[in-house]
């Protein structure tokens, strides 16, 4: 038995080995293949080996030992788990022989993981899965998990929904406190809340969504005025109904966002609460917040002021009604209003020409994207794809919408409250250069000198769209872009040209625009705000990424069946997208976006990372919004990933029009 003075020796002597190591912290990355990486806090990736990754997952946060191998290459080796982030997950059920494994749908994860025949209950082979980690890999590399629940069959009808709200942990039922609250509201509470309000019902205020629409945010009324228009952008008033710190409102947070998912959307608010009692319905009292705007001939915004209201909507219109209509008011297949709504829409559209001048002439409009419907079938697969026309309509809400948005940004920014604002950087920090390498290239003096102050970046787009030569230097803007992030102070919104933005105006839809409007009230009524920490602008924002990636998931997942099966088809696409190692590329008719490789190419090519072309030796090019024809090359079921293949390469003169 050691002895006090030699347990000392024995715990110096560890402690100096330790100190003699070089310990670092970091995160794990997966990769392709069975090895891995350590992220460090700065950035640097330390190789960990096929041996080393069995001991941890993607994502851990682990203490490594540094060591170099023969050549002087840095390896690490896993000293101590320190937090594993991987609890719960979805994947597909294998057997391979007597064993019974679960393939994990996870960032970086290139293993199975196997499953006791205790934990197995009664899945079959091949099913996809929600499991929980039972033992971690770190003392023996041999992880375990066990069943929570079955999510189905691949060729269980709308699986690939469920699938992914399991994957990303998104709440899909509607717990108890939130039924009870929803069922205790009525059309007598919307009678209940009208005191006070000021009285619009007499105004002639429209409904333009699409057609099948039923949670209608906002309604549109408009007069001419000596000095131009007074435009009434009325959004529907949830908070009118929803007190603050309820149920309804946690959950409201909870999910921030309704994910417009395929025939079958998953909505922020009760049915009853988004489609009926705060849904702005055609020819019922309904409350909402009014954003009053003056509007001069220039299309500058004015005085507003913003107010609560009852309001009594005349009318729902589609967008597809309302711009047969401006197009063609006199025309027999044209909307049958009366003159008092046809004013409206005409005075609407008048005013939408002169809102979107001004902001080509002051601020910056981004150019229309490509935007589809998918249309599914019984068996939940897509059973055709449409192209969605923007029209008049179209910018005719997008316009007010965004006047509005305008307004309720410069409220919030005038008080000294924090409020959740939409902010955009414009291009990436370490793309900037690149950028305006390309610039100078083109413009010489005429180039702004830096991209961190918004009006050089407004300076660089404008001279981007009046420039026609290839490559197209708009586009290779457009693919170095920050993204759109929430922050608590008012900042530039580059990509808008705007000194600050918000979003108001879809609050049966996005908690963060629910969120503005309760604090836009209490700013009103002059009563203390909530103010958001720091870490709840981080969850609400990682929130709405989680939704918009689920529903990414799903679609992709469908569109991957849906083109399987036409090998044989050529399809015409546009470049969207460059690196080094090919070109995505977005199919016109139906949106489906898939890879090019280089590899799978009968020549090399050489990327220009400035210009973003792939060239080869016989001066072939692939640049973006180039017209390629396609066909499909095959799917990687794996990552959900479609392969293309070049059929023929159309001429440059239309890459020029694109």
């Amino acid at each position: 038995m050691l002895n006090i003075d030699a347990l000392q020796q024995l715990k110096s002597l560890k402690k100096d080995i330790k100190d003699s190591k070089e310990i670092v912290q970091g995160i794990v990355k997966g990769s392709n293949s069975r090895f891995g990486f350590v992220t460090l806090s700065d950035g640097k990736d330390i190789y960990l080996s096929p041996d080393e990754m069995l001991k941890v997952f993607p994502g851990d946060e682990v203490e490594i030992e540094v060591q170099k191998d023969s050549k002087g290459k840095e390896f690490g080796l896993i000293e101590k788990l320190i937090k594993s982030h991987l609890k719960q997950f979805v994947g597909k059920y294998v057997v391979k022989g007597k064993a019974h494994f679960v393939d994990v749908d996870a960032a970086g994860m290139s293993r199975w993981i196997f499953i006791p025949p205790n934990k197995r209950g009664s899945a079959q082979e091949n099913e996809l899965l929600h499991c929980r980690i039972m033992q971690h890999p770190i003392k023996n590399g041999k992880p375990q998990a066990e069943i929570l629940k079955v999510i189905g069959s691949v060729n269980k009808p709308g699986v690939e929904r469920d699938y992914v709200i399991c994957k990303h942990q998104i709440e899909s039922d509607w717990d108890n406190e939130t039924l009870a609250q929803t069922n205790s509201l009525s059309e007598q509470t919307i009678i209940e809340q009208q005191q006070g309000r000021q009285d619009l019902r007499s105004l002639p205020f429209v409904t333009i969504d699409a057609a099948s629409t039923t949670d209608m945010d906002d309604a549109l009324f408009v007069e001419a005025t000596e000095n131009g228009w007074k435009l009434k952008v009325a959004i529907a008033d949830p908070t009118a109904i929803i007190a603050s710190g309820t149920a309804l409102e946690k959950t409201a947070f909870k999910r921030m966002t309704s994910i417009y998912f395929p025939d079958e959307p998953l909505a922020m608010l009760p049915e009853s609460i988004s489609t009926q009692l705060c849904s702005l319905l055609p020819k019922a009292d309904r409350l909402a917040l009014i954003c009053e705007i003056e509007i001069d001939p220039t299309g500058k915004l004015g005085a507003y002021k913003i107010y609560e209201a009852t309001i009594h909507s005349k009318a729902k219109l589609s967008y597809e009604e309302v711009a047969a209509f401006i197009d063609a008011p006199d025309e027999t297949h044209a909307l049958k209003v009366d003159a008092e709504v046809a004013s409206i829409l005409q005075t609407l559209s008048t005013l939408t020409a002169i809102l979107k001048q001004w902001r080509a002439d002051n601020a910056l409009i981004s150019e229309d994207r490509p935007d589809y419907r998918i249309r599914l079938n019984e068996q939940k697969k897509i059973a055709k794809i449409d192209v969605i026309e923007q029209n008049i309509a179209h910018a005719i809400v997008g316009e007010c919408m965004i006047a509005a948005n305008r307004c309720a940004a410069d409220f919030i920014s005038q008080s000294s409250t924090p409020g959740l604002f939409v902010t955009h950087g414009g291009i990436r920090s370490e793309r900037q250069s690149n950028v305006l390498d390309v610039a100078r290239s083109r413009w010489g003096d005429e180039t702004p000198e830096n991209l961190t102050e918004k009006e050089n970046y407004v300076k660089l787009v404008r001279l981007a769209q009046q420039d026609k030569s290839l490559p197209p230097i708009r586009s290779i803007i457009a693919r170095q872009h920050e993204r759109s992030l929430f922050s608590t102070t008012a900042k530039p919104h580059f990509g808008m040209g705007l000194d600050a933005y918000t979003t108001f105006t879809s609050p049966l839809r996005k908690g963060n625009d629910f969120y503005i409007h309760r604090l836009i009230k209490k700013l009103i009524n002059a009563e203390p705000a909530t103010v958001l920490s720091d870490n709840e602008l981080m969850q609400l924002q990682e929130q709405t990424f989680i939704a918009r990636r689920a529903l990414n998931e799903m679609e992709q997942w469908l569109k991957c069946q849906y083109i399987e099966p036409l090998t044989d088809q050529t399809f015409e696409a546009t470049v969207v997208r460059m690196t080094s190692a090919g070109c995505q590329v977005r199919i016109n008719a139906n949106g489906i976006e898939g890879f090019i490789s280089t590899k799978a190419m009968p020549v090399k090519y050489s990327f220009d990372p400035n210009l973003m072309t792939l060239t080869s030796k016989s001066k072939d090019q692939f640049m973006l919004d180039q017209q390629v024809n396609v066909s499909l090359d095959s799917i990687d079921w794996k990552r959900k990933q479609i392969q293309f293949k070049i059929a023929q390469t159309v001429s440059q003169d239309a890459a020029e029009k694109a």
